[in-house]
Order: C-alpha cells, then structure tokens, then sequence
C-alpha cells in the first residue's frame, strides 16, 4: 500500500489519464482546424495565392490554440498543450505546403516569384 502512495506524485493537479484527455480534448480541435483551413485554401485560392492561405491559417490557428488554452482555466501545463496544438496545426500546414508546391509545379505555375 505504500508503494502505491508513493507512485502518484502528491501534486493535487495531477490527473492523471483524464489529465491527458482533457488535454487532448483541447489540442486536437486545433489540427482539425487547420486540417479545414488547407482544405478550404485547396479549394478556394488559386495556386497562386495558397501560400497565403495556409499563413493565414496559421494565423488563425495559434490565436485559437491561445483562446480556447486559455478558456480550460488550465495553468498546469499550458506551454505543452499551446506547444502541441501548434507544433501539430504546423506539420499539418506543412504537408498541405509541399502537396500545394507539387500540384501547382505539375501545373506549370510558381508559387514564388523571383
């Protein structure tokens, strides 16, 4: 029975696995943002113009990955929940970028203009 006392930090933040899920409940609609934000610069800008959707997407990510952070009342690991939903809306804006650049090279079209 000690042993078991010992394994769980004293910390009355501590949560535990629901910890982990409510931090998840708070990051994970951050990514499907910015899964929408590429697929709606897919579908509505021009090649052309898709850098500047996906910035703006980013944008508009962090903002709310900061809002609804701030809106759990959370302070108990807020920079790794922030990190993760930005780190996340990223390598997602990321892969939209470089599918973006090969559609619009295969397409004849430059993306920067030198």
């Amino acid at each position: 029975m000690a042993a078991a006392q010992q394994q769980t930090p004293s910390n009355p933040a501590w949560e535990g696995q629901n910890g982990v899920r409510r931090a998840w409940q708070s990051i994970a609609p951050i990514w499907v943002l910015a899964l929408a934000g590429a697929i709606l610069t897919g579908i509505i800008a021009r090649p052309e113009d898709a850098l500047g959707g996906i910035s703006l997407t980013l944008a508009v990510s962090t903002i709310c990955a900061l809002a609804v952070q701030l809106a759990t009342g959370r302070k108990e690991d807020f920079v790794s929940r922030v990190t993760a939903s930005l780190v996340g809306s990223a390598v997602i804006l990321a892969v939209a970028t470089v599918i973006f650049a090969l559609a619009a090279s295969a397409n004849g079209v430059q993306l920067l203009h030198r």
